[in-house]
């Protein structure tokens, strides 16, 4: 084989194993229900990179794992509380604790009037959380 041949297909070889390391980081989530409004609504696009609770940080938009049978595969919320933080008051009701335990966190939808989150859910696990938000998407015409 040619030197120059060669050297094409490790290009492609090396390009082709970015294409699958970026995809195993980053992932372009579609917002359904407008439970973020206004920061986000329905239809929107965002580009969330996959993350551990370690990289969690309180005001961050998070995806996780819906707990919900019904609807939607993933729930996209803002980080109100993190381990060892006190527990908002809205969710108080619904856990016991007065502080966060270890590998839960809070999260509560923007617009509280259509939001299902930690207020009536209460914690989120770590296993549950699937991404954070990097950046909303610039916007499509196609909803």
């Amino acid at each position: 084989m040619p030197l120059v041949a060669a050297c094409g297909l490790a290009a492609l070889a090396g390009l082709a194993g970015l294409v699958v390391r970026l995809r195993a980081t980053y992932v372009v989530i579609r917002v359904r229900g407008n439970s973020m409004a206004p920061a986000l609504t329905h239809g929107d696009r965002i580009l969330s990179r996959r993350a551990g609770l370690a990289a969690l940080r309180r005001g961050q938009v998070a995806v996780v794992l819906s707990p919900r049978s019904t609807g939607s595969r993933f729930l996209i919320k803002r980080v109100a509380a993190l381990p060892g933080d006190p527990v908002p008051d809205g969710v108080r009701g619904v856990v016991a604790d007065d502080v966060v335990p270890a590998g839960r966190f809070v999260l509560i939808g923007d617009n509280s009037e259509v939001s299902f989150d930690s207020r009536q859910h209460g914690y989120f696990r770590a296993a549950d959380l699937h991404a954070v938000t990097v950046r909303k998407l610039e916007a499509r015409h196609d909803r």
